[in-house]
């Protein structure tokens, strides 16, 4: 027998929710990287596509609609700030930036131009995993 009362016996839990899966786009200019990243995500139960460059993400950003997108602060193109406020202008989906150097202007800046969240990398697959859960299930300011 219980040493709680009745009414204990029957507290309910609220549901834990599922996996949020999204459509994600890995800008990264290193291929190895990228292929990665994108197992990982793939993986985890979400849509994947991945653009070497700046010019290459705003195309595949216009066409596809991601849901988030997860940005290298270094491109060959055009530095990764410049490149999320771009993303930032047209859409208020999440923005995870990450780099290998961990350059505080450089994060600064990205963080200036709408990012929400930044990672270091290497990139850590459970780390990766639950931001990219958290700012998948969370409401974006408008």
């Amino acid at each position: 027998m219980s040493q709680f009362p009745h009414s204990a016996t029957e507290l309910t839990l609220p549901p834990i929710p599922a996996a949020q899966s999204g459509k994600v786009l890995v800008v990264e200019s290193n291929p190895a990287t990228a292929e990665i990243a994108t197992l990982v995500l793939a993986n985890a139960g979400h849509e994947v596509l991945s653009a070497g460059n700046a010019q290459r993400a705003l195309t595949v950003a216009r066409r596809w609609h991601p849901d988030l997108v997860l940005l290298e602060l270094v491109l060959p193109d055009l530095p990764g700030a410049h490149l999320c406020r771009q993303l930032r202008n047209r859409s208020p989906i999440p923005i995870i930036v990450n780099s290998l150097d961990g350059n505080p202007d450089a994060i600064d800046d990205a963080y200036t131009a709408g990012a929400c969240d930044y990672l270091p990398k290497p990139l850590r697959t459970r780390e990766l995993l639950d931001r990219i859960r958290v700012h998948l299930t969370a409401p974006q300011a408008a």
